[in-house]
């Protein structure tokens, strides 16, 4: 009785592993069809490039059907959340066909944008002829709007949207790093697992701990006892602030990058000043990374509606007056919340960014590390998505009678 208990407890989500686990096939199937002989591709020492690629789902290393990952999307994504940002009421009135239709259409923008710039980037103009470059870039666009698709479809019937294919992503872009060239001492093979873990602690207290604010509650007086409290994350924006960011990095400097070859065809100079091998690409991803990850923060509180929440039900701040003032005391909290989670994930981020610039040698260690912990960072945000689906599994039969 037991057993036939536990398996009806946990089908839902025993059936979205499942989806997920599909959609991953089709993800490592489609990312192995290249579309172009490895030989008709230039090769280029951009390495962080690729692993920035990667955190976004897709792989530059070889052209395949999903070599544009995630990122336009995600792009898009960031680009009309901060828009509804500033008018939240408006957003909330909007059908869910209406954002899809919007989002996509500007993926497919960026898609043609990232996609022309690979291409003009990585592809030997003299081995491939014209048309077949725009049957190429055809190709790209079309599997990019299909990896979309199929990340929405697992938003809806498995678990964590687009994080498991970013996850597989980045596991295949670490086994893909050639290790036989390098040649380190253990001392500082020991010095950077330290790192890691240290980091790795860091992410995870960030994690789990939560900013815990004591509230009243007029309309219940029963368990007088019992404390009521808004808890918030340290980083409500989790990962995906840090899969986001380098989306916009990529796909702001290919834009740039096309607008300067148009305008001065001989002009190289910007796309060094844009990558990861020079201050300037390292400062200006990092704040990228700072503000998208306090702004994405501050949207996922929502401060408005808890508002409004707290003045329908009753609820209120001891020493705060309901209405104007509680909104004030809520946007206050959250900015310090969300400013100290955003520099925090930065800081850990810019280090050993920074480091190679000052060691280029270790870059190509510096980078395994950078990605082992946002490959790390990613499975703790699934793993609590699998928790929440367990806890609500739990209480499904009651949920399904009273809600």
């Amino acid at each position: 009785m037991k057993r036939i208990f536990r398996e009806n407890e946990y089908k839902l989500l025993y059936k979205r592993i499942l989806f997920t686990c599909f959609i991953l096939i089709i993800y490592i199937i489609g990312s192995n069809i290249s579309l172009i002989n490895q030989t008709d591709t230039q090769r280029k020492d951009n390495s962080f490039y690729k692993i920035a690629v990667s955190n976004t789902g897709g792989d530059i290393s070889s052209f395949n059907i999903f070599t544009l990952g995630l990122g336009p999307w995600l792009t898009s994504m960031i680009i009309f959340s901060l828009i509804a940002y500033r008018n939240i009421d408006k957003a909330a009135r909007q059908t869910r066909s209406e954002k899809h239709y919007k989002e996509k259409i500007l993926t497919i923008l960026l898609s043609l944008a990232q996609g022309g710039f690979l291409i003009n980037q990585y592809v030997s103009k003299e081995k491939i002829d014209s048309e077949n470059i725009y049957i190429l870039l055809l190709i790209l666009v079309t599997g990019t709007m299909l990896l979309v698709w199929l990340a929405d479809q697992n938003i809806r019937y498995g678990i964590a949207g687009p994080m498991p294919i970013v996850l597989v992503s980045i596991i295949k872009s670490l086994s893909q790093q050639n290790w036989s060239h390098i040649h380190t001492s253990i001392l500082v093979i020991l010095l950077i697992i330290c790192v890691i873990a240290v980091t790795l602690f860091i992410l995870l207290f960030m994690e789990l701990i939560e900013y815990r604010t004591n509230y009243q509650d007029i309309m219940n007086f029963s368990n007088k006892d019992i404390k009521k409290y808004l808890a918030w994350k340290i980083n409500p924006a989790g990962s995906i602030s840090i899969m986001i960011s380098i989306s916009v990095f990529v796909l702001l400097s290919n834009l740039i990058n096309i607008i300067v070859n148009i305008a001065v065809p001989n002009l190289q100079t910007n796309a060094v000043l844009l990558s990861f091998s020079h201050p300037m690409g390292i400062t200006l991803y990092v704040l990228i990374q700072m503000f998208l990850g306090y702004f994405i923060s501050r949207f996922l509180l929502n401060t408005k509606n808890k508002t409004e929440e707290f003045l329908k039900n009753g609820n209120y701040f001891i020493g705060v007056k309901p209405g104007n003032a509680t909104a004030t005391y809520l946007n206050k909290m959250a900015r310090r919340i969300c400013w100290f989670g955003s520099i925090m994930i930065t800081t850990i981020i810019a280090i050993p960014l920074y480091s190679t610039l000052l060691v280029p040698e270790l870059s190509q260690q510096i980078y395994f590390a950078i990605q082992l912990i946002v490959l790390i960072y990613i499975g703790i945000n699934i793993t609590e998505t699998i928790r929440t689906y367990l806890y609500f599994d739990k209480y499904k039969q009651l949920l399904d009678k009273y809600w």
